[in-house]
């Protein structure tokens, strides 16, 4: 007899993958590219760039965390269905593959959480989104130089 809390357990992490979905956009990083002649800006500037760049690297680290976040939680959920389904029919060994596989699942979980634990505590840095880099870099250089790369 499968647990009464189990369509529960399943329209929770629905939900939370519902949520991951519509946060995906925000999930990577959003690169800072400070100017290159910092050291001639004047200090209340370089004060201001410092700023920005703490205030960057603080965003990302929050948006990152949020979103492994959820992750790890839709993943304990989906692990906490598996050990809620009903498996009475199953024979003994069929039984513990299936706690091997919960238990290889609760590392993956563990795993996730100590990701979110490093870029929380600053010893791991969210991962930048190339295309967004790229993006970026062909605006500074346009800003820079007048011109977009590869227009001459």
């Amino acid at each position: 007899m499968e647990s009464p809390d189990l369509e529960t357990v399943e329209k929770m992490r629905a939900v939370i993958e519902e949520l991951i979905a519509y946060r995906s956009h925000l999930a990577a990083a959003v690169p800072y590219f400070a100017p290159t002649d910092i050291g001639s800006l004047t200090p209340a500037k370089q004060l201001s760039e410092t700023r920005l760049k703490e205030e960057n690297d603080y965003g990302n680290r929050v948006r990152a965390a949020i979103q492994m976040s959820l992750a790890a939680a839709a993943a304990s959920l989906r692990l906490t269905e598996s050990l809620m389904r009903d498996d009475a029919q199953l024979g003994l060994p069929e039984r513990q593959q299936n706690l091997a596989r919960c238990a290889q699942d609760a590392q993956a979980c563990r795993d996730v959480s100590g990701h979110v634990v490093a870029l929380l505590s600053g010893k791991e840095a969210p991962k930048v989104d190339a295309l967004m880099e790229i993006r970026r870099l062909k605006a500074a250089i346009h800003d820079r130089f007048g011109q977009w790369p590869g227009s001459r």
